[in-house]
């Protein structure tokens, strides 16, 4: 059964898409788009419900923010996202994606050298990003 799309849903969808690159809590999330959107946004207990569906879905990935309890919220970029590992920054909350080809080498090592299958899809490896390196100046 297909599933219907609300208004609300897709202003989130979008935010998420334009942000890709960012992690935001509930509340950051609340903020950033009454900023960037004139018209109204859904109140925070809707995107509480929303989030929680995108990440059942697999539309969204959920991290706690740092030694928190708070978690944080990114949107996943599509079905290419299945097919590399990805990489958490433990500064500034960037998710990136690593190479694909680097993925499936680096994956292929960890079979041969312990005969152990890495889910891609739910594997992540935190660490710190360029930017954050740079501005900690260990680079």
């Amino acid at each position: 059964m297909a599933e219907y799309i609300t208004e609300q849903k897709k202003l989130l969808s979008d935010f998420l898409t334009r942000h890709c690159d960012q992690a935001f809590s509930v509340e950051e999330l609340a903020e950033q788009m009454s900023a960037e959107f004139n018209k109204k946004i859904p109140g925070k207990s809707t995107l509480y419900r929303l989030i929680t569906r995108m990440v059942e879905e697999g539309i969204v990935k959920r991290f706690v923010k740092g030694n928190s309890r708070h978690f944080v919220y990114q949107i996943v970029a599509g079905e290419h996202c299945h097919s590399h590992l990805h990489m958490k920054c433990v500064e500034c909350g960037k998710l990136l994606h690593l190479d694909e080809d680097l993925s499936h080498e680096l994956l292929a090592k960890i079979r041969m050298g312990s005969n152990f299958s890495v889910s891609e899809e739910s594997t992540v490896l935190f660490g710190e990003c360029y930017d954050c390196n740079k501005r900690k100046g260990e680079l």
